[in-house]
This record gives structure tokens, sequence and C-alpha cells, in this order.
């Protein structure tokens, strides 16, 4: 009588039951590691187009001061633009990603008691980094240029000459760094390819089973797992440490996202076995979600409330935490409580109808 291996071997999906883990951690974090997003780059690629209407009565103007204090205090490459309509045109072909326009009056108002009006256009049709910095941008503006105007008003009611400087600066102390680009990815790559791998590693291993017998389809799904997830968490921890330059992380890497990925293909089985691959209605979201729910791009507190709740609910997160504590040497560990709840959960499932469908086939014989 065949082994169940040997028995599994002669399915068709037996080949990409192995190999498609490895493949889609493989090729998912060499296409997010090595061509990483730097911020810096990001913000310096920013280009803030300014149109300067004031007309005085000062020389200099009070607006071309404010110009280089924006200059100073943002990162951004500033463009001058000759009027509002030029401007307009410029942020329609993605010339410019924001523009500040300066009214007529700014300079006469900027010495007055009255509120200063200035004009920001944006744009949504660009680049998702651009939006979101232009999303920001007018608050940023709106307390830097009020700073500057409520000083210079200051020193009119004192009879002193305007200091167009910054008198506060900052000293800024990072406690966990990056110690590369791909360092700031690696723990959503880490997590999404985590849930991927594991659901497809799943789907390939349940329909290449289920024309075993019952005790050698559960023997196979218990088994193989923890040889496929090796591999493929493995391969994952080959790239993260390299692109990542942090080989010292390189065990803890393996053995983290092997732990998650077993735990889940465990009990991704378990739960087909019961009702099948319309477990994907739920389980599908879950894995592009991950997202948001990991914690890795954005907190689960900014995401939707239906989103957050469940986030909350389940400790999706802990795991990016986790992910996170590895790349930076922060704070955090896996849910350990949870992933062998879901493991052995996963695992009753699978021994558990196996066994109870052999006695059904028995009773009925």
């Amino acid at each position: 009588m065949p082994s169940p291996l040997s028995d599994f071997r002669r399915s068709e999906l037996f080949k990409p039951a192995i190999l498609v883990p490895t493949l889609i951690m493989l090729i998912f974090s060499i296409f997010n590691l090595t061509t990483p997003s730097d911020p810096a780059r990001i913000a310096s690629s920013f280009k803030l187009g300014i149109v300067n209407q004031d007309s005085g009565p000062s020389i200099p103007l009070i607006s071309t001061q404010a110009i280089k204090v924006i200059s100073k205090s943002l990162p951004f490459r500033l463009t001058l633009l000759e009027d509002s309509e030029i401007a307009r045109e410029a942020l329609s072909k993605g010339e410019v990603s924001t523009v500040l326009i300066f009214p007529e009056n700014f300079t006469k108002l900027a010495f007055s008691d009255k509120n200063l009006n200035i004009e920001i256009l944006n744009s949504q049709h660009l680049t998702i980094a651009e939006t979101q910095m232009a999303a920001q941008l007018p608050a940023t503006i709106q307390m830097a240029l009020s700073t500057f105007v409520s000083s210079l008003r200051l020193a009119k009611s004192n009879n002193q000459a305007p200091n167009p400087g910054m008198p506060v600066t900052a000293n800024v102390e990072t406690l966990y760094t990056a110690k590369s680009l791909a360092s700031l990815p690696a723990p959503f790559v880490m997590s999404f390819t985590s849930w991927l791998a594991s659901m497809v590693g799943s789907i390939l291993l349940f329909l290449g089973t289920k024309q075993m017998s019952l005790l050698n389809r559960a023997h196979v799904r218990t088994v193989v797992p923890i040889m496929t997830m090796g591999a493929a968490s493995l391969a994952l921890a080959l790239i993260v440490t390299l692109t990542t330059l942090q080989w010292e992380t390189f065990l803890m890497v393996w053995i983290n996202v092997w732990l998650v990925t077993i735990c889940l293909v465990w009990f991704f089985l378990g739960v087909f076995e019961i009702i099948g691959l319309s477990a994907l209605i739920i389980i599908l979201p879950t894995v592009f979600y991950q997202s948001v729910l990991s914690g890795s791009m954005m907190p689960v507190s900014a995401a939707p409330e239906w989103l957050e709740l469940i986030g909350t609910s389940v400790p999706f997160d802990s795991i990016g935490s986790a992910y996170r504590a590895i790349i930076y040497g922060s704070d955090g560990s896996l849910p350990f409580t949870y992933l062998l709840s879901a493991a052995l959960i996963g695992l009753i499932l699978s021994w558990g109808s196996a066994i109870f469908k052999g006695r059904m086939k028995r009773n009925f014989r």
C-alpha cells in the first residue's frame, strides 16, 4: 500500500502545491523590496507652484519673504507661475502638484488686523503620494504663514524690525531606524505574503488531495504544509535579509513566517474540509485587506469603521507588529494563543472530518 505522500505525488497538483507558495513569496518580495520608495525623494519630487499676485506697497514684498519661509520649512520643489490660469493649466498637466496663490493685498493686510486669505489649488488626478501630501499641505501652509504674519504684526506693534527667520529648531531622535529603504516595506511584504501564500497553498493542497482516501488526505494536509511553508518562508527570509542588509534577522524572519503560515494553512484546510472553497468569500477579502488589518501600511484605527471593528476583534495587527519588531528591534510578538488555536481548530476539523466520514462509510456498508 503506497504511503500518503507517494499517493499525493501522483496528483496533477503535486508540483504546484509544493512550488507555488515559494514562488509567491519570492516574486512578491523581490518586486517590492528591490524597488522600495524613498520618502525623502518622494517629498523632494513634490512640486509646489506659487502665484504671487501681491502688489505691495512695501519692498521687499511680505509675500516674497513668506515664500522664503515656506521654501526653508518644506522639502518641496518650488515653481513660480505668472498667474492663476497658467497655474491651473500646469496643475491639470501634472507639471505641479499643488498651487499656492498669494492675493494682491497680501502685504497690505499682513500689517493690518484683518484676516488674510490665500488660495490653494489641489487635484486628485495625480499620483497617490502627491494626492496624500497635497491633502495635508493646506493646514501646514496655513500654520506656517499664520506664525509668520503674527510675528510681523508683533514686531510692528513693538516698533521692531521683523525677523523672518525660524526661532525654533528641532532636535529629532529616531528610536528605531531602518537600515535600508527595503526595511520600510519589509513588514508589509512579510505579512501579505504570509497570508497570500498560505491561502493559495491551501487551495492547491485541498484540490490536490481531494481524490485520496480520507486518512491519507488528512495526513498529507498535516505534513506537507510544514515542508512547503518551510521552503517558502526560507525563500522570503533570504530576500528580506538580503535587501534590508539585516542578516542578524534571518533566523527570526524564517521561524516567525514559517510558524504563521503553517497555522494559517492548517486552519484554511480545516475550514475548506467542512464548507469547501466557498470559504474564500471570507478568506479572500481578509487576505487582500492585510495592508490595513496587519497594521503594516497604516494603523488599524485609520481604516473605515467596519474594517477597524474586524481588526480590533481579531489581532491581525499583532502579526504585523511582530514582523516590525523583527526588522526594527522594537517591542512586539506573535499572537501565539490565536495562532495555535487556529492551527488546532484546523487540524481537528481535518482529522475529525476524516474519522467521522470514514465511520459513516463503514456503517453504511
